[in-house]
């Protein structure tokens, strides 16, 4: 049988039984042997021969699975074969088929026809678990063997069945290692499964070491591989640990979490801090970069869990998303993100995780599956958001700012601008925080007129000219204070109870407050900014064309100071890192920027042109410079527009038109120099200067596209005077080519011609192309230049929250203070609270609680949302196509049909005999109800009839409590000897019936300890339940009845007698434990208790008030035909106050397990006889079994 893992399972084998021949059939006793000890069987029905015989008798009664049936069906399924089988051999075969039968809980009939599945191994693995609950008594061990099979087969269908029930009660600890290996082998319904059935991740990650086994288990993957590079980059530069191959050495490198903390930390940004801390536990790390890496735990590292306090920064559900991120495996990634407790963080983070990787990474399509799990979870965090922001705004924008202890101390918005999440940073609950950040303490209801007046008249702010933000709350509070009075005064109650008086934080503004906010606030700042800089640029204008002398005047001198103080602000953003990135990403983000490009090029432009305006020699040169500079600046002027919420997509417009138009020219100039070149060609003759010969073959054919037609293409509009015939003049241009008469040579019919086309295809056709690429980007930004705008404006309004409040020039005093302040005082920077937030750990605890639920509320209104949309997609289809929903359906009962047809008349057979079976019990059961009701007082005494459930784990022999005649006594393998019992089948146990063939083994034939009897003295005793196969009185001491006698000692376990217990001893002999007891040598003997003597003492005085439970004949082993056992079981019900009882607790106490108390259940493992005996106990106590 084809293994699916190459892992080696440690498990008690099944016994698949197909297609056997005479010489396979041999093989029977050795499967029914192994039945016989407890091994599951699977036949497969189909296979031919003696499997098929078995198949079809499975499912019949015992009463009818007779010797003649089992003639017709072997001569049946083996042809011609069947005439050499032997009598005896067929009716030794058909006692064998009925036992097996008989073991319903070890026997798995597969039919291909039937299985849901249509799989052997679901067939092998639902045989071991049928097995393994008739198998209590081997405790979590089995069980444990059957889910490492069902794993490894991911069969998490049986497993939830099967396994996971109401019944057992699984411990987190327990299936850890089921945890570890559903993860490593990358089964994720598993996952969901363990976690649903008590795993808990706390518990299971608590240990460093299963965290290390699953980074030893990630696949091939990028983060591994990148991984690999930084453990050898840093053993090369320790030099500790030589580079070496697999092939050469399984020694590797040592690695620890450190390592992942570094690779994750690359990947999240320099501004995170680590997520683990620094580890003295390390791993051998076995590389080989043409396979794989694996990890395997040093002898030398520490097991100890991690230390309290690293441990209460950690949360179990980030490592476990943070494992499934990195190697891109969406499906345990989903399951671990539902169990992260900082979720929005989670998702955030992923993304900014998984676009680093597919940046970083070669592969192409696994670029691509990163990326679009990296806009899944950007959704996730959206959806979360969503939630968090409509049930509550002032929470949802704490979670934004709030430094996460399990993210590296970084924030939910600081993520989504590194991962470049613009769909979540252009929600509304992100813009409004942004809106209320650029307006600081001034209300965002304020319009923008009455703050530019208040800027100029800041005496208005005394009045309620503005509104500021502390006056709303004011105003909120005054309005609740009013809505709970109102509540007071109507109901009487007293609502205020936790006030505790005036809060300082809610007291009105002070006149000085309000200004200093006023002018505080981003919002003024950059209003301004705007007015200093059109300052700047009317001085700047009137410096260049009315002040512009050799000795720089007053008003040149003003624009150097002003220059100096933006050189000044350039510097300060430059430098200022509130985020942690270090000074390389500070510069990269600031290059990166396009306003800042320009801000860099026009400071360099003026330094350059006033070094050449205080040179005397470069004096001109310095001012065109200066001019150019000036262009620049006012293209600089655009960047204030960008706040505008309506010119503030066209900037983004523009500037991807700017890149379309710059690779349109690379078009353009292929027609341009063609056309230039072969017209001067053409024309003119051997000019030598280079002005003019780019002035021909470039610029006038560039002026051409205009509608700036040359005039020497023409014979009509040639003027000899407008050229210069040698081209000496060089203020005109060479004449074309003349002839005698002073007319042109060249062939007029060919310029013409070549203008038309080149007009044709620039003026048309490229400059048609121009305006559609136009359109066409206009169409493709115009949908995304809104959220593209609300990602960028974030920089504007973080670079004037920082920016002093001072306008430049005025602002070089603000750089002066803070030059002073931090380089020659040294006090530590100012931390602004705006976009980062530290909250106390109370508060935390309770907005992570808040935000794990909304997450369940996201998670509910998908799945919904989901499962309307197919509903609603099913009633969609089926409005649209009615005959292909009745085509599926008339499809769908010819098919059951079919496999009606198909399906074996025993299986009919068996399902309604188990229906028949049914139907009597309930019968029996609803009579009983009946007569209890008729008679007064419902508690009758008559027994209860007993409704056999599949439930029941039974013994081997007991499955069937349909069984007319006695089963153990006729085992083949009589115990104690080497003596085989005569096959005796079900039809031919009554002595009634002729039974020719029989020959029962004697005693006497063997050399064993079995004693035998007088032939004579035999025929005296004959055993009331019928044929055993033995004669004599085998193990038993005397031929006829063996009396025995069984007590049933019970109790209630406490005082309300909810709970019957029941006393067992050790049986010594079977090494099990029994019901206490022993032989009776004669009805009037008192009966010696076996295995303690000292419970005898107790027991004698309360025997004559025991009540008899049972009396007759038992179903023992040891039965032959002439010698039997004969019970009496006595239940002795004990007081718990009585002096018996304390004597008994002693005993109990002090026997070292050879006396337990036990609860009366079904699962009681104790032979069949006295499980029946015990069932009737609990009938008596009105209890269930």
């Amino acid at each position: 049988m084809a293994r699916r893992d190459t892992t080696v399972w440690r498990l008690n084998y099944v016994a698949v039984w197909r297609n056997a021949s005479l010489e396979s059939i041999l093989g029977m006793k050795t499967i029914y042997n192994a039945m016989l000890n407890g091994t599951p069987c699977v036949i497969l029905e189909g296979s031919g021969r003696i499997a098929d015989v078995i198949a079809q008798v499975a499912g019949l009664p015992l009463t009818r699975v007779t010797i003649a049936l089992i003639h017709q069906l072997m001569k049946k399924f083996f042809g011609q074969e069947y005439e050499n089988f032997p009598d005896l051999k067929i009716i030794e075969w058909t006692k064998k088929i009925q036992d097996i039968i008989r073991m319903s809980h070890l026997l798995t009939i597969f039919r291909i026809s039937e299985d849901n599945h249509g799989d052997v191994d679901v067939a092998i693995l639902q045989a071991l678990l049928k097995a393994s609950r008739s198998s209590e008594s081997l405790g979590i061990t089995c069980w444990k063997r059957q889910l490492e099979l069902a794993i490894a087969w991911n069969r998490v269908d049986i497993a939830e069945t099967e396994i996971f029930t109401e019944e057992r009660q699984w411990k987190s600890s327990d299936l850890h290692w089921a945890m570890l290996s559903a993860l490593v082998g990358n089964k994720p319904r598993f996952v969901s499964l363990l976690l649903e059935n008590g795993v808990s991740l706390r518990d299971f990650l608590q240990d460093e070491a299963n965290l290390y086994k699953l980074y030893k288990g990630l696949p091939s993957c990028i983060f591994l591989r990148k991984l690999a590079k930084r453990v050898q980059s840093c053993c090369s530069k320790r030099k500790a640990f030589p580079i070496k191959s697999r092939a050469h050495s399984e020694q590797g490198e040592m690695i620890s979490m450190t390592h992942v903390s570094d690779e994750v930390r690359h990947l999240l940004g320099s501004y995170t801090q680590a997520l683990y801390p620094p580890s003295k536990k390390t791993n051998h790390f076995n590389m080989s970069m043409e396979t794989s890496v694996s990890l395997s735990q040093s002898p030398t590292s520490s097991q100890a869990p991690l230390r309290e306090d690293v441990a209460a920064q950690r949360d179990p559900g980030r490592d476990l998303f943070l494992w499934a991120v990195v190697q891109n495996n969406k499906e345990l990634a989903e399951i671990a993100w539902e169990q992260c407790r900082d979720c929005m963080s989670a998702a955030l983070a992923a993304s900014k995780i998984l676009k680093t990787m597919a940046e970083e990474g070669s592969d192409a399509d696994e670029a691509e599956d990163m990326q679009e799990l990296a806009n899944h979870y950007e959704k996730h965090a959206i959806g979360v958001f969503s939630e968090c922001h409509n049930s509550d705004e002032e929470r949802a924008q704490k979670l934004l700012v709030r430094a996460s202890p399990f993210w590296g101390r970084t924030t939910c918005l600081r993520l989504a601008l590194e991962a470049d999440n613009k769909s979540f940073i252009s929600q509304s609950g992100v813009q409004a925080l942004l809106t209320q950040i650029w307006c600081g303490e001034l209300s965002v209801v304020n319009p923008v007129w009455r703050v530019l007046i208040c800027m100029v008249f800041f005496p208005l702010i005394c009045t309620d000219f503005l509104v500021f933000r502390r006056d709303e709350v004011i105003q909120r509070d005054a309005a609740k204070n009013e809505e709970i009075k109102t509540v007071e005064t109507v109901t009487g109650s007293t609502i205020r109870t936790n006030y505790l008086g005036p809060d300082p934080s809610r007291e009105p503004l002070h006149s000085w407050s309000k200004l200093v906010y006023l002018y505080s606030s981003p919002q003024v700042k950059f209003y301004w900014n705007i007015v200093s800089y059109f300052a700047f640029l009317f001085l700047f204008a009137v410096v260049l064309m009315i002040d512009f002398q050799a000795t720089p005047s007053a008003g040149e001198l003003l624009l150097y100071i002003w220059l100096l103080s933006l050189v000044c602000e350039e510097v300060r953003q430059l430098f200022y890192d509130p985020d942690g990135f270090g000074f390389r990403k500070k510069a990269r983000i600031y290059i990166n920027d396009l306003w800042n490009i320009l801000d860099v090029l026009s400071i360099l432009l003026f330094v350059i042109g006033l070094a050449f305006r205080l040179t005397t020699e470069l004096f001109y040169a310095g001012k065109i410079l200066l001019c150019i500079d000036f262009v620049v600046f006012c293209l600089r002027l655009m960047a204030i527009f960008t706040i505008s919420r309506t010119l503030g997509p066209k900037i983004i417009i523009v500037r991807r038109m700017m890149m379309d138009m710059f690779f349109f020219m690379f078009l353009l100039s292929i027609w341009v120099v063609a056309y230039g070149v072969a017209k001067q060609g053409i024309l003119i003759q051997n000019d030598n200067r280079l002005e003019w010969i780019v002035r021909g073959a470039i610029y006038e054919p560039y002026l051409i596209i205009f509608g700036n037609f040359p005039s020497n293409i023409d014979y009509a509009a040639f003027d000899i005077n407008s050229c210069s015939i040698n081209g000496t003049d060089p203020l005109k241009p060479k004449c074309p080519v003349l002839n005698e008469n002073q007319t042109p040579v060249f062939p007029e019919w060919l310029t013409i011609i070549m203008l038309c086309i080149y007009l044709l295809f620039a003026n048309i056709l490229l400059l048609n192309l121009l305006i559609a690429i136009f359109n066409f980007t206009f169409q493709q930004v115009q949908d995304n230049t809104d959220r593209i705008w609300k990602f960028q404006r974030y920089e504007l309004i973080k670079e004037y929250h920082s920016r002093p409040a001072a306008p430049p020039p005025f602002i070089i005093f603000s750089h002066l203070y803070l030059f002073i302040r931090n380089m020659v005082i040294c006090k530590p920077p100012i931390i602004s609270k705006e976009f980062k937030r530290e909250l106390p750990q109370m508060e935390e605890e309770e907005l992570l609680s808040w935000e794990a639920l909304m997450k369940d509320r996201y998670l509910l209104s998908t799945q919904q949302e989901q499962s309307q949309s197919m509903e609603r997609h099913i009633l969609e289809t089926a409005q649209k196509h009615p005959h292909c929903v009745c085509f599926l359906r008339v499809t769908t009962i010819t098919d059951r049909l079919e496999r009606g047809d198909e399906t074996s008349s025993a299986a009919m057979v068996q399902r309604l005999a188990r229906l028949e079976e049914q139907v009597v019990q309930s019968a029996k059961a609803l009579q009983w109800i009946m007569d209890s009701l008729k008679r007064p007082g419902f508690a009758a005494k008559e027994t209860q009839p007993t409704l056999t459930t599949t439930d029941e784990s039974p013994d081997i022999y007991t499955s069937e409590k349909e069984d007319r005649f006695h089963v153990n006594a006729r085992q083949f393998h009589y115990p104690n000897s080497n003596v085989a019992r005569f096959p005796v089948p079900e039809e031919k146990v009554p002595w009634e019936v002729s039974f020719s063939s029989y020959n029962p083994a004697c005693p006497e034939d063997s050399e064993d300890h079995v004693d035998g009897s007088e032939s004579e003295a035999l025929d005296n005793y004959r055993n009331p339940a019928g044929r055993t196969g033995i004669r004599g009185r085998g193990a038993l001491s005397h031929l006829g009845p063996n009396l025995n006698v069984d007590f049933v000692l019970t109790r209630w376990r406490d005082c309300d007698g909810s709970v019957l217990e029941y006393l067992v001893v050790r049986d010594e002999s079977q090494e099990s434990m029994a019901l206490p007891g022993g032989t009776v040598q004669s009805a009037d003997h008192t009966p010696l208790i076996r295995t303690c003597m000292k419970l005898y003492e107790e027991v004698n005085a309360k025997v004559s008030e025991g009540t008899k439970v049972f009396e007759g004949y038992v179903d023992d082993c040891r039965n032959t035909d002439n010698a039997w056992v004969e019970t009496t079981v006595l239940n002795i019900h004990l007081d718990r106050t009585s002096q018996v009882m304390k004597d008994i607790d002693s005993m109990v106490a002090s026997s070292h397990g050879a006396l337990q108390w036990r609860e009366v259940s079904g699962k009681t493992r104790l032979s069949s006889n006295q499980r029946d005996s015990l069932r009737k106990v609990a009938e008596l106590h009105n209890r269930k079994f």
